[in-house]
């Protein structure tokens, strides 16, 4: 019986030891401070200019393809062999700048785009951060 007896004494003392303490008596737990890295101003001002220059080249590039086709109205109604030959390749011409002109325009704003908002900036290509119970190697390339 007295086996039993300690054996409850036991559990008893184990459940009531083991109880947490109530909030008020338990000592706050401070969250580890995390630094968020700043990143480094940098001007948006090439990014702004390639994608004003994008616009400006497919904002140009209308004027010029009404032009082609507009010579190229007047090359279908003319009948003066010399004519002809002026107008279309005058047609040609203008057809392949418009062409150039809108293909350079979107080149150059999707160049903008990748400069303002995709790229990152130039740090140093290999870093090490060593700290408490840890190490960290980055290499970007």
């Amino acid at each position: 019986m007295t086996r039993i007896a300690w054996a409850a004494l036991l559990a008893v003392t184990s459940v009531l030891g083991a109880a947490p303490p109530a909030a008020s008596e338990q000592a706050p737990v401070e969250f580890p401070q995390v630094p968020v890295p700043s990143q480094p101003k940098r001007s948006g001002l090439p990014a702004y200019v390639a994608m004003a220059a994008g616009v400006g080249l497919i904002a140009g590039s209308f004027p010029i393809a009404t032009h082609a086709n507009q010579t190229y109205d007047r090359y279908l109604a003319t009948t003066d062999p010399g004519e002809i030959e002026h107008l279309y390749d005058e047609t040609v011409a203008y057809d392949r700048l418009s062409s150039a002109s809108l293909i350079t325009g979107e080149v150059l704003i999707a160049t903008g785009l990748y400069l303002r908002f995709l790229r990152r900036p130039a740090a140093g290509h290999a870093s090490l951060i060593v700290g408490e119970r840890r190490c960290a190697l980055s290499w970007r390339f």
